[in-house]
């Protein structure tokens, strides 16, 4: 593909006569595993845990650190709980995380009580982001947590807000995040799947398809900032019929 690309690319610059013929290969695409909604607990539950651990005092070298944290071997950090309760809860990517600041979230409280979230455009997408109740809650924790030590003003970050080197930000919390996994034995899915942080986006998803009533796929997609397509080949390939049973045998 990168080849084509580039080879279309001298073309419409007239820098070759003609591009070649590629050969047609069908690529097949296994999606990210999700988590069980008693998985999600137990990430949870860990995060707590091990940002509480007892930890030894190890020399801090180049080779531990990222962007001046001490990386390796230190404790999770504080807010990774809420890291993963409000990816779970928003429908957010791992790139939001990394760019989110307190400037780009309104509290909405009313009939529905939710988090409007307005941010940058990351793949393509810009449009508002409507987070489920949990959120609020978790935002509102992590606002008044920072808040003590200054760093919860517009411009600040809502997760490693001392980091301004936000890809050394996003660096850190997934390698966190993998530590985690490796210690609740949730490194890999279902059919083998890798799990990562996006992993927590692809749970949100699931979740809303499996336990939203009446859920609209085209709303769901466009809240998640994704398309109709996506959602059906990569976000709902993992659930079977059995697991919405209820629905399929309810009546009007």
């Amino acid at each position: 593909m990168a080849l084509r690309k580039i080879l279309n690319t001298a073309h419409a610059h007239k820098w070759i006569e003609q591009v070649p013929q590629f050969p047609k290969i069908r690529i097949t695409s296994t999606a990210r595993g999700n988590f069980t909604v008693n998985e999600y607990l137990q990430l949870l539950r860990c995060a707590k845990r091990m940002r509480n651990a007892k930890q030894k005092r190890r020399k801090v070298t180049h080779r531990n650190t990222q962007g001046g944290v001490f990386a390796s071997y230190a404790n999770v950090v504080h807010e990774m709980a809420w890291v993963i309760g409000f990816m779970v809860n928003s429908f957010v990517r791992p790139v939001d995380i990394k760019l989110i600041q307190h400037k780009h979230v309104t509290i909405v409280k009313g009939e529905h009580c939710y988090l409007r979230l307005t941010l940058p455009e990351t793949k393509r997408h810009k449009a508002q982001i409507v987070t489920l109740p949990a959120a609020v809650h978790i935002y509102e924790h992590l606002r008044d947590y920072f808040a003590k030590q200054g760093l919860a003003n517009e411009d600040d970050y809502l997760f490693l807000p001392k980091l301004k080197d936000r890809q050394s930000a996003i660096f850190l919390l997934e390698k966190m995040f993998k530590r985690i996994l490796e210690e609740t034995d949730l490194r890999f899915g279902t059919q083998g799947q890798r799990r990562t942080l996006y992993s927590l986006r692809h749970s949100a998803i699931t979740f809303r398809l499996l336990y939203g009533q009446g859920i609209d796929l085209l709303t769901l997609a466009r809240n998640a900032r994704t398309s109709l397509e996506m959602v059906d080949k990569f976000y709902a390939s993992e659930l079977r019929a059995e697991m919405n049973v209820g629905m399929l045998h309810s009546r009007r």
